[in-house]
């Protein structure tokens, strides 16, 4: 599969040594707070010193080692609006270096929004989610709300959700396909002709009210 770039998400394909379907409990609660903190420390760091920690300094369990696909999601505090967002579909690192580097990409380098500025850490929340590679699908009978994020490739044009957006904005199944759609630069209905058509999984977790 070639890159994968959206309007919404920076996305770059490579080979993953993820597990195919993620167990419940493939990141447990202490190794879900590592990465959280990584991703928090990373924050305010890059932002108030442009600078980033050092690996060294957080456990590093064997599913921390691991090379998946994730993507940091930032939030405004005050109304749960989508500050900025970007990952890797398919594992390109270790998890802990993705998303330490995710983190610094999705606040800095989200093209729909304003780098976030020092102080500005503050007012944000963290969300991260852990993928399973893609895989292809036939029919769009495969595809579960709340369970599956969705891409789309047709030519030159390739978009991407994941799973809980659909779940955030009360869609059925028409709706996820035209949005992801419309992330792609294709009209509604566009997976109707000749487009390829991917799902995976996510274990998602958030940082707890600050």
């Amino acid at each position: 599969m070639s890159p994968i770039l959206t309007a919404i998400l920076s996305v770059l394909v490579l080979f993953s040594s993820c597990p195919l379907a993620l167990a419940a409990e493939f990141l447990n609660n202490n190794e879900q707070q590592v990465l959280m903190t990584i991703a928090r420390d990373t924050l305010r760091l890059y932002l108030n010193k442009q600078q980033v920690p050092a690996l060294s300094a957080y456990p590093a369990t064997a599913s921390l080692q691991k090379e998946c696909g994730v993507f940091v999601t930032l939030k405004n505090k005050n109304n749960g609006e989508l500050r900025g967002c970007i990952g890797y579909i398919y594992g390109a690192k270790a998890l802990r270096e993705a998303v330490r580097d995710c983190t610094v990409e999705a606040a800095t380098r989200d093209q729909r929004f304003a780098p976030l500025k020092s102080g500005e850490e503050q007012a944000v929340n963290i969300e991260i989610s852990v993928l399973t590679p893609p895989q292809k699908i036939d029919t769009i009978k495969a595809i579960e709300i709340g369970k599956h994020g969705l891409i789309i490739s047709k030519g030159m044009h390739r978009g991407v959700l994941l799973p809980q957006v659909p779940l955030e904005w009360g869609w059925n199944r028409a709706d996820f396909l035209n949005a992801v759609c419309q992330k792609a630069g294709l009209p509604d209905g566009a997976w109707k002709e000749g487009a390829e058509l991917y799902v995976f999984t996510a274990q998602v977790f958030k940082e707890q009210a600050r």
